[in-house]
């Protein structure tokens, strides 16, 4: 009789150990598909995708302040949308913004107080190097300025010790400067006469392609960064109205930006699509802009002002 209750009991732990490995099983099996679909669902930080990365999906994340234009070869290397896909030439790609310094501009109306940020309009050159190589004079691979340096604000050295600026780097070995222009970086120069060879453009000239309109300094760059693409960060410029489709020539010059090459290297165009955005983007700053300088002088005698008013930044 104790035999059969022992074997009964023994018989009744089994199907109660099956039933609880069954749930055990049956949970774990849940909690791993639920894992798996939060892995398998998109999110901000993690997705390749572009519009992934700047859609809002219900947390922080960081929202891309350039505007693009890009082949279908880079658009299908690095996830990014078709709608910016257009006939851009010499560059796999390019990328324009608008920076804030960290520094400010004051003074305005008369008013210490009255002050604005510094902008930056930059551009970013992404070069495939297999089809459209730079001519390279330094064995560094990659420099760039700082955004900002407190040597800003230290007395101008002696321009005999430092006729280039502060904060320049000297040039690579046996390549000649610019005679006029000051660029704090030279990566790039005649391989021929080591002429530093420069960035210009016809963003706002009148005339043929090859017009010039100035200079562009060179912020950075880094060699091979994705072999074998290379990224040039240029100053493009805020101001003045902007040809259609824009051209950017790298050139080895002796002098300045309006004299004839020596030697000729890189031709980029920025097509028409590309360069509309361009222009929508600085127009948003402009009227930003438009507010603050109307915040600094009281409303004509008979107006009841704007609503919009916004009162100028206070300096620190």
């Amino acid at each position: 009789m104790t035999g059969s209750v022992i074997r009964m009991y023994k018989s009744g732990s089994a199907i109660a150990a099956c039933a609880l490995m069954l749930i055990f099983s049956t949970g774990t099996q849940a909690q791993t598909s639920e894992s798996q679909q939060r892995l398998s669902t998109p999110r901000n930080q993690s997705s390749q995708r572009y519009e992934i990365n700047q859609t809002f999906g219900g947390q922080a994340f960081y929202k891309d302040n350039n505007v693009w234009v890009y082949t279908k070869e880079f658009a299908d290397l690095f996830g990014m949308p078709a709608q910016y896909i257009e006939d851009v030439r010499g560059v796999a790609a390019a990328a324009f913004r608008i920076e804030d310094s960290s520094f400010q501009d004051c003074g305005f109306g008369g008013r210490a107080d009255a002050c604005r940020k510094v902008e930056q309009c930059l551009i970013d050159l992404y070069f495939d190097e297999s089809k459209n190589p730079l001519p390279w004079a330094s064995e560094i691979k990659t420099q760039w300025l700082p955004r900002y340096s407190s040597m800003r604000w230290l007395r101008p050295l002696d321009p005999k010790e430092r006729p280039h600026g502060t904060l320049a780097i000297d040039p690579p070995p046996g390549v000649v400067r610019n005679e006029t222009l000051h660029g704090q970086v030279v990566p790039f120069a005649d391989p021929v006469t080591r002429r530093e060879a420069i960035f210009t453009s016809n963003r706002s000239a009148s005339g043929d392609d090859e017009a010039v309109s100035g200079a562009m300094g060179i912020i950075g760059y880094t060699r091979d960064f994705y072999k074998p693409l290379s990224v040039v960060s240029l100053q493009f410029g805020c101001g003045g109205s902007l040809r259609k489709r824009v051209n950017i020539r790298l050139d080895a010059k002796k002098r300045g930006a309006f004299e004839s090459p020596i030697a000729r290297f890189n031709r980029i165009v920025l097509p028409e699509g590309f360069v509309q955005r361009i222009m929508d983007l600085q127009k948003e700053q402009r009227d930003k802009d438009a507010i603050f300088y109307r915040s600094l002088f009281a409303p004509p005698l008979g107006t009841k002002g704007t609503s919009n008013n916004v009162q100028p930044t206070t300096a620190q």
